[in-house]
């Protein structure tokens, strides 16, 4: 159905004039809707996976946990501790074997067993390390509570620290508590809010993978503990996926 220009009396779509005032019939030019047009700052959705495009991490645990390249990254600082243990065991020894040789104040017998002694000590405090790492399983848990207090070493009010716990509830009911100091980076204490859904994996560097990371002020590498924007895909650092 059309309308005349001229007049406004209505006539059929076959009629090429006016039957009211004989004005010739146009076709009526189509109206154009403008499209809007998306904004970059937008964060955009991924039909198929629900991921954010725009690095953005959408709600959800990450596929990358077993991403061949933070493997590597592992294995590389795995390395580099034993290494770093081969030459920290002996030093004990090594360091009263010599005292013993240029000093008279100590027998070489007593000070190659008081530095045997020593590096014995090293090295279970570094195997009791790797088997209580070992014995570490994953799971997956909520923030129930947070707290923080300052503590004092030997009862030492001039050595004093702040003792940080996050109490948490894991999906099979088991209560567990994080203990962290000032002493430490406290990661997890900054990293963690109460009611936050997390994953714990033990063998990662920094273990704590949050569900809803897009609320996170950050993401931590799993390798390096390096500190990266939620927008960064890899670590700034040293260059490792980061779980998104």
């Amino acid at each position: 159905m059309r309308f005349c220009t001229s007049c406004g009396a209505q006539a059929d779509a076959q009629q090429r004039f006016c039957e009211n005032c004989g004005a010739p019939l146009t076709e009526p030019v189509p109206v154009s809707v403008p499209q809007p047009v998306p904004d970059s700052n937008v964060p955009r959705m991924d039909a198929d996976s629900g991921a954010v495009r725009s690095g953005v991490p959408a709600p959800g645990f990450s596929e990358r946990c077993n991403d061949p390249e933070i493997l590597r990254g592992l294995q590389k600082n795995q390395k580099a501790g034993a290494v770093f243990a081969v030459f920290l065991i002996p030093l004990p020894l090594i360091g009263f074997v010599i005292y013993g040789i240029v000093s008279d104040k100590m027998p070489i017998s007593q000070a190659f067993f008081t530095g045997a002694a020593i590096s014995a000590v090293f090295l279970v405090c570094m195997l009791l390390s790797k088997v209580s790492a070992a014995a570490k399983q994953p799971y997956e848990a909520v923030v129930t509570d947070k707290k923080s207090c300052i503590r004092t070493h030997n009862r030492d009010e001039n050595d004093c620290y702040t003792e940080y716990k996050i109490k948490v509830q894991t999906t099979d009911g088991r209560k567990k508590t994080i203990v962290e100091t000032d002493r430490s980076r406290a990661l997890a204490w900054h990293y963690l809010k109460i009611g936050d859904r997390f994953r714990y994996h033990p063998k990662f560097a920094f273990p704590y993978e949050l569900y809803d990371k897009s609320a996170a002020r950050c993401l931590y590498c799993v390798v390096c503990q390096t500190e990266n924007p939620t927008e960064a895909d890899r670590c700034r650092k040293c260059g490792v996926p980061l779980l998104k």
